[in-house]
């Protein structure tokens, strides 16, 4: 019975992934991100919009979470459920909540990590390089295992690649989280672009019913 289950949430996940409309948002956040560590390095810490950026991350990070899962859900009610269907699958709320905290320890810890090493090591841009594997991890495990949607494999190779290879640019670090996220923007918005334009050429929308006017 499990394994059903298991089955079931997986075809619900792709399903969400199907029409690349998650990815479209994905990718805009991702630009988002890159111009936004791009204009903080441009800018500097001690200027007074360097200060604003900074003091305004958490806020543009979790504005952008609503509003882009506003706008995902807007579109799939526009382009995706009158051509398939809505479908939603539910989970116990008592381990959904207990998947969450345990996620958010593991992010928590990931990025304390994350902010030892990168001050230890001085060679490379261990934060670049970091950032790089996690967003492959998360890719690879949580997008690509979970709902076995392959182009999420290709995403986190991209992102892996990405975070070595700027780990070694010699640009200052805004500089590299602006190019690495702004180059993953991209490949998201390419993968989610072309998954759209297949999914609509593949489910045209339904004609309406003459004889039920």
């Amino acid at each position: 019975m499990k394994d059903n289950f298991s089955e079931v949430e997986g075809r619900v996940r792709r399903y969400w992934y199907s029409d690349g409309i998650g990815e479209l948002m994905g990718g805009g956040m991702f630009l988002l991100l890159g111009l936004y560590f791009s204009a903080q390095q441009y800018f500097g810490d001690q200027s007074p919009l360097g200060g604003f950026l900074q003091s305004s991350f958490i806020i543009l990070l979790i504005g952008g979470i609503f509003i882009g899962r506003w706008i995902v859900n807007q579109l799939k009610a526009r382009l995706t459920y009158p051509r398939t269907g809505y479908v939603e699958y539910r989970v116990d709320d008592k381990n959904n909540m207990g998947r969450r905290i345990f996620s958010f320890a593991i992010a928590m810890g990931v990025a304390m990590f994350s902010v030892f090493i990168s001050r230890s090591i001085n060679t490379i841009d261990a934060t670049v390089a970091l950032t790089g594997l996690l967003v492959s991890v998360i890719l690879l495990v949580k997008q690509g295992w979970s709902s076995g949607v392959g182009r999420f494999y290709i995403l986190s190779a991209v992102a892996l690649i990405l975070g070595v290879a700027l780990s070694v640019s010699g640009l200052a670090r805004g500089y590299n989280l602006g190019i690495f996220y702004g180059v993953l923007g991209i490949a998201f918005a390419i993968s989610g672009g072309l998954t759209l334009r297949r999914y609509l050429h593949e489910n045209p929308m339904p004609a309406e019913d003459s004889s039920e006017q």
